[in-house]
């Protein structure tokens, strides 16, 4: 297995975790609302988010995505970036995390198919926050081309 995930950060204002989402998170990562609002502009754009869940590391959600007859899952996470969450359900300094990722594979030519196909994830997410009123996105490890801090596979 290949997996790559694409880390960004940013600032966004006007998110807010209700009670019984920052309740039900894990090790106090909230990112829930982001989820929330994030999903249905990543899905027109043509991904199939599901409904978000706690994880350890953040509010994870998955899309299966089709690699040539072969289904694979790529994954959207939210987090606060700094770990943590005011009392009323906000992020620190409204610092938020997103993690993109998917299973690039091992061969050359599904990596570079693959890899095209995370390339469109992260820009699609961060279209998605942009459209939430994100500013100041650094895509701290990997990210789209468009950003001028792309790795290498």
């Amino acid at each position: 297995m290949g997996l790559v995930t694409w880390t960004a950060v940013f600032t966004l204002e006007s998110l807010q975790d209700t009670s019984q989402e920052a309740a039900a998170s894990l090790n106090g990562l909230i990112g829930a609302d982001l989820q929330k609002n994030a999903k249905p502009i990543l899905n027109a754009a043509g991904w199939n988010f599901g409904d978000a869940w706690p994880e350890s590391h953040g509010w994870h959600s998955g899309a299966t995505v089709d690699d040539e007859g072969k289904t694979i899952v790529a994954t959207f996470v939210t987090s606060p970036e700094l770990d943590e969450a005011e009392p009323d359900g906000r992020a620190v300094n409204n610092r938020w995390r997103i993690v993109v990722g998917l299973d690039v594979g091992m061969f050359p030519k599904t990596k570079a198919r693959r890899s095209d196909l995370l390339r469109t994830l992260a820009r699609d997410a961060e279209a998605a926050c942009q459209a939430l009123g994100a500013r100041d996105i650094d895509w701290e490890y990997g990210g789209p081309e468009t950003t001028g801090v792309a790795k290498a596979l």
